[in-house]
């Protein structure tokens, strides 16, 4: 498969790829997505977008939260809730009423809407689909279903989701308990899937990587930083194509995302390392290196198994050999 050399993440960051109206941050225990969203949320309002933040877990950053074009729709429990014991199911699956928060979330679009200043564009920011997937995956798939084919008839509108790809997916709905996967599914109904990894992992991916999305199981935490990383995206293009890049991500001063193309290797080593480690020869009491001469006689010493040699067998019969020279099959019948 061949790499983009495009970058289309940059594109679709700045909203200038607006075929993307549901954009899935996929990411891992190792690496977390959240400032990359955040950073992704700061470029929707600088081009004049309007945003619904749908609170799961956490609010997004308070400079997010104080912005006039910012609403919030708050779905997580309160202490009281919690208190009575109210917030929870008898399985300890969160409360949350779904019916509710699609309306609530289609309010918001609609009143964020008349203050945009790019025809009623808006972001719609899922801070983490885990509770919502909990509760019903067929409901909650539905819901995004909804949710993307309102922002597919809004320029430049988008809803942008948070998902955590490590969670074992062993959930089981009314519709029985062969279903797909969750990770599956949203790749399906999702117009851009970014994958997001820590940065140290890039020495242990293998080339197959390239065109299969595995890595190599033994990841680190290592020093990674959740403001830098890299990412896999996966595009699904109105044609019906499917476009793959890996880039990294950092996020500047100004809070704004920053991409950058990585090189896919060629060959069947892995990426070298940038810096190269002290020769651990130098302190062995013995020399390992060979003289020119001692070379020279290494090549000279002839080794017999490379000669082509040739032989025969020679069989000396014995008298109690059977030694026959008719055919002993001549009296089958076939």
């Amino acid at each position: 498969m061949a790499m983009a050399t495009g970058l289309s993440i940059k594109r679709i960051a700045a909203h200038q790829q607006h075929s993307v109206p549901l954009l899935v941050l996929s990411e891992t225990a190792q690496q977390t997505a959240l400032s990359l969203m955040e950073a992704m949320v700061r470029e929707g309002l600088g081009h004049g977008l309007g945003v619904v933040v749908v609170c799961l877990e956490q609010l997004l950053s308070r400079d997010i939260m104080c912005q006039p074009a910012v609403a919030l729709v708050d779905c997580r429990p309160t202490m009281a809730q919690i208190g009575d014991g109210s917030a929870f199911l008898p399985n300890g699956t969160r409360q949350i009423d779904l019916a509710r928060l699609d309306r609530d979330v289609c309010s918001q679009i609609e009143r964020i809407s008349a203050v945009s200043k790019v025809s009623g564009g808006f972001v719609v920011v899922i801070d983490d689909l885990e509770p919502l997937l909990s509760i019903s995956r067929v409901d909650t798939l539905a819901l995004l279903r909804k949710f993307r084919s309102v922002a597919k008839h809004c320029q430049s509108s988008r809803i942008l989701a948070r998902y955590s790809r490590d969670i074992a997916d062993q959930r089981t709905d009314k519709g029985g308990p062969h279903l797909p996967l969750v990770s599956n599914v949203l790749r399906s109904i999702a117009d851009a899937v970014v994958d997001v990894y820590p940065m140290d992992v890039l020495g242990t991916w293998m080339p197959g990587w390239y065109s299969n999305g595995e890595a190599q199981p033994f990841v680190t935490l290592g020093d990674n930083d959740e403001r830098r990383g890299l990412l896999r995206l996966e595009h699904r293009r109105q044609s019906g194509k499917v476009g793959y890049e890996v880039a990294a991500f950092e996020i500047n001063e100004q809070q704004r995302p920053v991409f950058s193309a990585v090189k896919a290797v060629a060959t069947g080593e892995p990426p070298s390392a940038a810096t190269a480690g002290p020769d651990p020869r130098q302190h062995l009491p013995f020399n390992l290196d060979l003289t020119d001469k001692q070379r020279q006689d290494r090549a000279d010493v002839e080794l017999p198994y490379l000669e082509a040699q040739a032989g025969e067998i020679h069989y000396q019969m014995a008298e109690e050999d059977d030694w026959d020279e008719d055919d002993p099959d001549d009296d089958l019948e076939i």
